[in-house]
Order: structure tokens, then sequence, then C-alpha cells
């Protein structure tokens, strides 16, 4: 593979369409601020005003946000009657879930079912997307990560965002949740490798890492600082995502902010990065693997 030298970051809003005021703050960060991508819920109960902005913004990525809780399914709740509860919308716990994948085959069929609709219904959208990633990260549950990349192969995919935050670059920076990034940080890693190991047989890519995991919810002005200080030591392509919301007094509004904020893009070009798509990475081939990253 071709390699690019310098720093290049993807910058993704998730649950598009989940509400008018995520639709809103990502529209805003798009135009005004640093977004370069936002997935897309397409079950999601203000996906039609999503699809109208994303269509408004041609330079706006578009990927699939696979989601199997936190919203109904885009299949007939009587086709999927294990996953979901009875007023039809998904059940919440994703561990009950990632059990009963791993080890029923009724689940997995009609895991399968729902992620080949969803699939179908970002397609007619005709929106085009170049990659797919998922509520939660659940995709990095073995079972479900193969029935999302038989789907993407299917649909042509280059890209998939696999869920690996490099700790020598990020974890200095993550002062809370010491126990919970612990957990991440070996669940992730160890799963991430397998998910890898899937996608490269396939000619798929995937960047070199992915912030926010560690700093889920709690993205500020001064945290993204601190990690574009440190990025700017790391050739690679990355990507950071976030929950960005118009809603006041919610933690989303505060990473809005902080995608609006100036001192964000001033810095990136004093540190020499560069933003691009999942789009760019797939066509420029910018795929440096960072030495946290090599064996």
């Amino acid at each position: 593979m071709n390699k690019t030298d310098g720093t290049f970051l993807i910058v993704t809003a998730d649950d598009f369409g989940s509400s008018l005021e995520v639709n809103r703050a990502v529209e805003k960060a798009a135009r005004e601020g640093i977004l370069t991508c936002a997935s897309l819920m397409v079950s999601g109960p203000a996906v039609d005003d999503a699809v109208r902005i994303a269509r408004s913004i041609p330079t706006l990525e578009i990927a699939l946000h696979i989601t199997l809780t936190d919203g109904r399914p885009v299949s007939p709740t009587q086709s999927v009657p294990s996953l979901v509860a009875r007023d039809g919308r998904f059940k919440d716990s994703l561990t009950q879930l990632g059990l009963a994948l791993q080890f029923s085959k009724e689940v997995q069929r009609q895991v399968e079912m729902e992620v080949a609709a969803q699939f179908k219904a970002f397609e007619d959208t005709r929106l085009g997307f170049s990659h797919v990633d998922c509520h939660h990260h659940f995709h990095v549950h073995p079972k479900l990560f193969d029935i999302i990349l038989e789907n993407a192969l299917r649909h042509g995919l280059r890209t998939i965002r696999i869920p690996y935050e490099p700790w020598e670059i990020s974890g200095a920076i993550c002062k809370g949740n010491t126990l919970r990034n612990r957990f991440y940080r070996t669940v992730f890693t160890r799963l991430s490798a397998r998910c890898k190991d899937k996608i490269n047989p396939h000619g798929m890519i995937s960047s070199d890492g992915v912030f926010g995991l560690y700093q889920t919810g709690e993205l500020t002005e001064e945290w993204i600082l601190m990690l574009l200080d440190r990025l700017r030591h790391w050739p690679g392509s990355f990507e950071l995502y976030a929950h960005p919301s118009t809603e006041t007094d919610s933690p989303g509004h505060l990473e809005l902010k902080a995608l609006l904020n100036p001192r964000i893009r001033e810095r990136m070009e004093e540190n020499g990065i560069r933003l691009i798509r999942h789009m760019d990475m797939a066509r420029l081939r910018v795929h440096v693997q960072p030495a946290a990253h090599r064996a």
C-alpha cells in the first residue's frame, strides 16, 4: 500500500437523525466548524430532516450508523421479536444482546435481517456512503462484525470504523474514569485487532486510531487542543467522533461549541494536521501506522 506522510483527521458526529437538536448541531458544525462526517441513524425519528440537511451540504460525508439499541428497527417488529421490547423499541441491554447474539442462531438471523434492512434503508436515501460504524461501537462484537462486514462488502464500501484508541496518544490526557477506561482499553484493543484482521484480506481500510472512546460525552475545547498537540507527532489517519447537540446545558452542546471554536482549526493548522473524510482516506490511501500500533 502506498503511504502518504503527514497527520490527517476525520471529525465525525454520531447519531445524526436521532433528534432535531442533533441535526441542527451537525449542520452548524459542518458549515462553520471542523466537522467532515456524520453517521446517520436510518431509523431515527428525525432521519428525514437529517437527509435533507445532508443533501444541502455535499462536502459532508455521511456514514451508516448501525443501531441495535436506543431506537426502533427498520424491519417490521414482528420479524425481529428477540430484538425489541413490548413498545417496539430495541431492548436496552447491550450485555443481554451480546450474549444472545453469540449463542442464539435465531437472534443471529434476526440481527442479519435488521442489519441488511438498515443498509438498504441507507441506500434508498441515495446519499452515497463509503463507510459504516455502529452505535456504542457494538460492531466489535465478533458475530455482529462479521454480519456488518458481509453487508459492507456487498455494498462496495471501502472503509469501516474500528474503534481502536491508541493509549500512547490519548491516555495521558484522559484523567477521569480510570477503571472504565482501563476496561475499554483492554476490551476494545483486543476486539479491534480481530476486526483489523478481518478487513485486511478484502482490501478495506480503517483509520489508525479513533478518539473519543476514553472521553465519551466529555469532549471539550481544551481536551481537543491537547489531543491535537499530541497528535502532531504521530503520522497517520485518525478519527475523532463527537455527539454534538444544540440542546443547551447538555454535554452535546459543549461538544458543539468545541467543534465551532476557531482555536481548534488554528491549532490544527499550526500542527500541520489536515482535515479529511473517509472517502479521502480510501482514495488517497492515507494509511501510515503509528509506532504504537506497529508489531
